[in-house]
């Protein structure tokens, strides 16, 4: 079979990690054009060039080739052959369980992030500081600049703390991945006569996945596992999922989860602290690249002391992983 839990990590991280180098290139153009004098109108220009051409097609395309491994592989799990026409009308019936997030809403996030971004520029541009001394404004700006933009709530509708747009997007593509991948899976068991089904343990699993791993489910246990989640933003629940849902038979031996609940929190934290840590890295080469061209070299050196010290915390992390298979994984999705 596919690995559908390979394809989904790499997918969402590349979201990630494009989204992330947008962001990158639009703080370069940011201090360029404050360094460089220029006025907003020139600088708002100049953002659209960045931000104004982005294939939107990739997620919907990246969607039905998870949605076309998920379906062979259910196929081949209970030994059927369909035909192409067959085949086709399984996925077209769909299951409509779980509904996904809009592409409007990752747009509209974008223009958010424009908007704001702009917002700063005429804040910064229009500082007393900076008229005054651009040169050591500027520095100690390139610090404190944030991509930080986008609410974060519990299902409480608390509040938890503001994200990335990057991370952001990540996570409404995760969450629409696995979505469909599990549409899929309900809607071929029903179409087949199966109602029953069951999620494997994985690697780099969270703990509340943990709890339903192994175990035999309905459909309305399925659903129930999705909603139960402890934090959501507005429709994205459980947004960092990345689970794998099969058909059970009565031919599936059912497998358990072989780490403590205490290892699972601490392996799944491991790769989410890598994948920041080297998301971090593209954003301390991207002010490296800023303060050196503002002629800032004590701030470039700084800087890099950084860069390696995120250097050792990633090997630190991979060599705390406890089989060779994991430190593999982890760096993979890293790449």
């Amino acid at each position: 079979m596919k690995s559908s839990s390979d394809y989904i990590n790499e997918s969402v991280y590349k979201v990630n990690q494009k989204y992330a180098r947008l962001q990158n290139k639009t703080e370069e153009l940011f201090f360029e054009c404050l360094y460089d004098d220029r006025p907003v109108e020139y600088f708002i220009k100049k953002l659209d060039e960045i931000w104004g051409n982005i294939d939107h097609s990739f997620f919907n395309e990246q969607i039905d080739e998870y949605i076309e491994i998920i379906h062979e592989n259910n196929l081949e799990q209970l030994n059927i052959q369909e035909d192409e026409e067959q085949s086709s009308k399984g996925l077209k019936l769909g299951s409509k369980a779980m509904s996904l997030i809009a592409l409007e809403v990752i747009i509209a996030n974008e223009d958010k992030f424009k908007n704001f971004i702009t917002k700063r520029y005429e804040r910064y541009s229009n500082s007393p500081q900076y008229k005054e001394d651009k040169q050591e404004y500027l520095k100690l700006k390139v610090a404190q600049y944030n991509n930080q933009i986008v609410p974060y709530f519990n299902k409480y509708g608390k509040k938890i703390r503001d994200v990335q747009l990057s991370t952001y997007v990540a996570m409404v593509h995760n969450t629409n991945l696995t979505r469909s991948a599990w549409n899929t899976t309900i809607n071929d068991g029903l179409r087949l006569g199966y109602t029953k089904f069951w999620i494997p343990p994985h690697l780099f699993s969270c703990e509340h996945c943990a709890e339903w791993q192994g175990r035999i489910l309905d459909e309305k246990e399925v659903l129930d596992f999705v909603n139960d989640a402890d934090e959501h933003e507005g429709d994205i629940l459980h947004p960092n999922c990345k689970c794998a849902l099969l058909i059970y038979t009565p031919m599936t031996k059912l497998t358990k989860q072989i780490f403590t609940k205490g290892e699972i929190d601490k392996y799944y934290n491991i790769r989410k602290k890598m994948n920041t840590l080297t998301l971090k890295k593209e954003r301390i080469l991207t002010d490296m690249r800023i303060q050196k061209r503002m002629g800032n070299e004590d701030e470039v050196d700084k800087l890099n002391q950084q860069r390696n010290k995120v250097n050792t915390q990633i090997r630190v992390l991979q060599d705390s992983l406890p089989t060779k298979e994991m430190q593999k994984k982890v760096v993979a999705i890293n790449r």
